[in-house]
This record gives C-alpha cells, structure tokens and sequence, in this order.
C-alpha cells in the first residue's frame, strides 16, 4: 500500500472527487472518515458495546477534540456518531477555530449528517473553558484528537499548544488507572508532521492513530513513535479502480509503500497437500560459538517452524551437545574448532562438500557466530567458494556477526553474489557503511536504500517500522512497531523465520528475496503481536516466537492484521 506525503494524499482526494465513474466529493469523504474512526473506536474492546461488560461508553463521557478545516469536520461527524451509538453518554466537543459551514475552507455545507455540524460545543477561548476541558479529561473514558489533521509545516503554538500539554499531561497522570483515558487520533496526531514524522514543538500522544485512505509516510518513523499509539487505515470510500490505478503506479515507479496483509497472504509459500520435506527445501545454518549458545538454536527453531523442509546447523560438536538437547527435529553438520586459518579453511571445506553435495537451497549465517580471528578467517574462506570452478552458490541470509565480519573484508560485497539477505540492526548497518548510528537512523529510508544499491543486497534495516530495501529501488515499511520483540534473540528468530521463508520459495534462481524479506518482517512482527496479546510487552522471551510462527500464520490466513 502506497504511503503518502500530505501533497500526495491531497492529490489522491482529487483524483477521488474528480474521478469520471464513481466522483467521491470531499463531504462524503469525511463521512466516510468519521465512519472509519467511530468503527476503530467500537473495535476497542473497552468500547464494544457487543461486548461481555458492555462499553464503557455506555454511559460515560467522550471528549471531542475539532480543529478548523476537514479534520475538524472529521471529529464532529464522530462526535455524531458516537451521540447516536450511546444515548445515554455524554459527548463533549471542545473547538479551538470551530469550522463554519458557512467558511469555504470549513465544515462541507450539503454534509448528509446536518446534527454533525449542528452540534454544540465548548469554544477553547477563555480561561473557563480550559478548566472545564482540564476537569473533563480528568473523567472521560475517551479523548478523540481532529485539531489538525496532516500537513503541518510549523511548530504549534498559542492555545494549541496548551490543548495539546493538557492532554498529554492527564493522559500521562491516569496512566496506572484501571481503565486510563484512551487518545485516538484521526490521521495523525495534532502536531506530527506527516510527512518527516518531525514533532512539531509538541505533539499529542495518542494510543491510537487512524491514518484515513493512505497511510502517511511520517507515522512510521522512529521520531512518530511515541505519540501514535497503534496505527490503522481507515477507509474513506476511494472508487476501487483508482486504488488498482495507485497499485500500480507504486509497482511501476518502485514507489514507497507499506507491507500489509493482504500483500503477505497473497505471497505466503504453497503448501501443497502431496508436498514432503523435499518440496519444501533444505537449509543450512552456521551460528554459534562458545559465549552464544542461544543463538543457534534460535535460528534454527525458526527455520523450521518458518516452514523449511530441513534444516541443519553447522557447528563445532561442543555447541551441538549443548544445543542438541533442545533441538530434536534438525540434522546437525559437526565442524571442527575454528582456532586458526587452517581450521577455518577445513571448516569451510566441510562446509561447501556438504551444501554443494545435499543440495542446500540456502544458507543462513551469523547468529552468535562470534568475532575471534579464527571466525574472520572462516568468513573470509566463505566468500572465496566462488571462486570454484562449477560451484553453484546457495541463496544467503546473513545476520549479526556474519555482517560484522564481513565489515571487516574489503570490498566483501563484490564476491558475494548478487539478490541475497542482509538483516543488520542500526549499529551492525553502521559498521558495514562506517557510519554512526545517529547517522543510520537520520533517515531510515535512505539508509537503507543506499545500503542495498551499493552492496546489491536486499536490505532489511530492522528496529520499529523495519524498512526493507532492494537495489532496484523498492522500499517497503513493515506497518508495526512492538516492545514485546525487545529482547535478545529476537533478531536471529527473525533471521531464522526469513531462511525458512527463502528455502520454501527459492525452487528457481530468480525467486524475489526483496518479497521474501518483506514476509519475514511482517511474520515476525504477527508473531510478536500475538505474543504481545498473550503476555503484555514487558517479559516475553525471544523462545516463545517460536510456536507463534506458525500461529501467525494461521492468524494471517484468517484475516488478522497489524495494520
């Protein structure tokens, strides 16, 4: 799904509005906006009013934040919507520049819901009306943020700026209630910039954004973070040949776009009811050395559980006995010490007979691999297997010390063939491009982009909103960002689940590793998500993704989403 800059998503409206079919004028996009945020709003299990307990809006009190323009109108239509769903709630709507239907620029004239832009409210204009905002805030069960919607440019300043402290401030100070007050914010929360992610000044800190039509390129940065909350897409009525139009304008000009669901259903690997282990691939790991132990059974847990038909690991026959009381399901290849060059070359040479002979699909390298000279030089022997005549390489995914050491080889990327996996975090990325991680992190995007056309790898940037990048120029942002998956190992699951994906689909030569990232991402990420769900986000291991691989499948296929 195309991400967008404000400038494009207002081009996208008219594109809508003007459109020769199916014309979607602006007050039936707001309708629709509003629609989509009340709808995101009852999803909340706090607010269902299906639910067990009933909502708590039942008879509760609701605060609705409305800015001048669209934005504004956005909230007094969920404002409407919310009076007619709860009867017996209070909905307070606050304006600071209340939109006038009367105002070109302000609320649509022929809007369907007239109660909508009818409905009372509390001018933010005077002291008094702050005080009752502050004491509603205080009490509301729900606070709904349309004071501005994209395209802010400028710090916020004046009354807005008081808005948006005071409820930041009691939204922070009811944070260990039972129920704590819950910020949705429409598109983007009032003082992100939507297109850099840049707090402008001061920006509300919402639990939820409903980013409407197309998601904003700036919500999914490291800046936007903390105060967008969860992020979904809310539908605003786009005619569906205009969307298949922008499918394919992204596909055509590489544009940059979001990994959703409904992309990775389509491109999961085939489990044919006749497949056997054969169908499905082998893989080979090497990972391991005597400080991380944990690491090789991770990936190698992963790989499995991604889907690969086997999978065997590589390693010294001290690290096997350990892990090998874990592992029950995988083959193991023992290989000798790596103390020196000679061993490394031996080690290497174990290596190459046995993925050449068993006919590996793929090979995963690096997890707790280790950074000692004998290591070095057993990475140094890897790349030179091309250099034998008549040897074929296996598809590579390399992470962690893998990356570390081939920071280490000069020019390493230019004999190591082309359309593999590197999945480095923020610090490994730097060390491969002598770079700071402030300077990795400057600009995700870029970075990672410029890393997969200089190395020609695809390259997955991993941290919140994982960016995945191929040398062609395609740019993909995984939707979702998760505490639960910060904690150690989680990255050689990660690895571990993108090899097992790779040995599944890469039955020919120009199987898209670019896609197979994306799929590990977002895999990853679902089982993270169902994790989070189970156990909160404070305490989860790396372990428990492992049975949660194939559960996110399984989640997928039934419609969840992360976005």
């Amino acid at each position: 799904m195309k991400l967008v800059t404000a400038a494009e998503m207002k081009e996208l409206e008219r594109r809508a509005e003007e459109h020769e079919k199916y014309p979607v004028p602006t007050r039936q996009l707001m309708l629709n906006a509003g629609q989509s945020v009340f709808e995101a709003i009852l999803a909340q299990t706090r607010f269902d009013p299906t639910g067990e307990q009933g909502s708590e809006l039942d008879e509760g009190l609701a605060v609705v934040l409305a800015g001048p323009g669209n934005n504004g109108g956005d909230a007094m239509v969920v404002a409407a919507l919310l009076r007619q769903q709860f009867p017996s709630a209070e909905v307070k709507i606050y304006f600071h520049n209340r939109p006038r239907p009367e105002d070109e620029a302000g609320f649509p004239e022929n809007l369907t819901y007239t109660e909508a832009e009818e409905q009372d409210g509390v001018e933010l204009t005077d002291e008094p009306a702050f005080e009752e905002l502050e004491n509603d805030l205080g009490e509301a069960q729900i606070v709904v943020d349309g004071l501005l919607g994209s395209g802010i440019k400028r710090p916020v300043a004046g009354a807005l700026t008081r808005i948006i402290d005071l409820v930041n401030e009691i939204h922070g100070e009811r944070q260990t209630e039972l129920n704590p007050l819950f910020v949705v914010a429409i598109d983007v929360p009032t003082g992100l910039n939507s297109d850099t992610g840049e707090i402008q000044g001061v920006a509300i800190e919402a639990d939820l954004t409903v980013t409407l039509g197309y998601p904003k390129v700036g919500l999914y940065t490291y800046a936007a973070a903390d105060s967008t909350g969860r992020i979904i897409i809310g539908d605003i009525g786009f005619p569906m040949d205009l969307q298949d139009e922008i499918e394919h304008e992204v596909e055509e000009n590489h544009e940059l776009c979001l990994t959703t669901s409904n992309w990775v259903r389509r491109h999961l690997p085939p489990r044919p009811i006749t497949g056997h282990k054969g169908t499905f691939g082998k893989l080979m790991v090497l990972s391991g050395s005597e400080n991380y132990l944990g690491a090789p059974y991770l990936c190698t847990a992963a790989g499995m559980r991604a889907g690969a038909g086997l999978v065997t690991l590589a390693a010294p026959q001290n690290i096997i006995n350990v892990v090998a009381t874990k592992l029950t399901e995988n083959t193991f290849l023992v290989l000798p010490e790596v103390q020196d060059e000679a061993a490394a070359k031996e080690a290497s040479s174990k290596l190459r007979e046995q993925v050449t002979g068993g006919k590996y699909r793929v090979m995963l390298f690096g997890p707790g691999l280790g950074h000692s000279e004998g290591k070095a030089a057993l990475v140094k022997d890897l790349l030179d297997w091309g250099k034998q005549a008549g040897f074929e390489w296996p598809r590579l995914v390399i992470d962690a010390d893998g990356l570390n050491l081939l920071a280490q080889i000069p020019d390493w990327y230019k004999q190591v063939p082309a359309n593999n996996i590197l999945t480095p975090h923020p610090g490994e990325l730097g060390t491969l491009r002598n770079q700071s991680i402030e300077q990795i992190e400057a600009d995700r995007v870029k970075s990672a982009l410029e890393s997969a056309k200089l190395f020609n790898q695809v390259v997955v940037l991993k941290g919140a909103y994982t960016v995945v990048a191929a040398p062609d120029g395609r740019v993909k942002i995984n939707p979702a960002g998760n505490a639960a998956l910060a904690t150690a190992g989680s990255g050689d699951v990660l690895a571990g689940i993108t090899a097992g994906l790779l040995t599944q689909l890469v039955k020919k030569k120009e199987a898209d590793a670019f896609d197979v990232a994306c799929l590990g991402v977002y895999l990853h990420a679902m089982a993270g998500e169902l994790i989070r769900r189970d156990y909160g986000d404070m305490g989860p291991l790396a372990g428990d993704l492992l049975m949660a691989i194939p559960q996110a499948v399984v989640s997928l296929k039934n419609g969840d989403s992360l976005e």
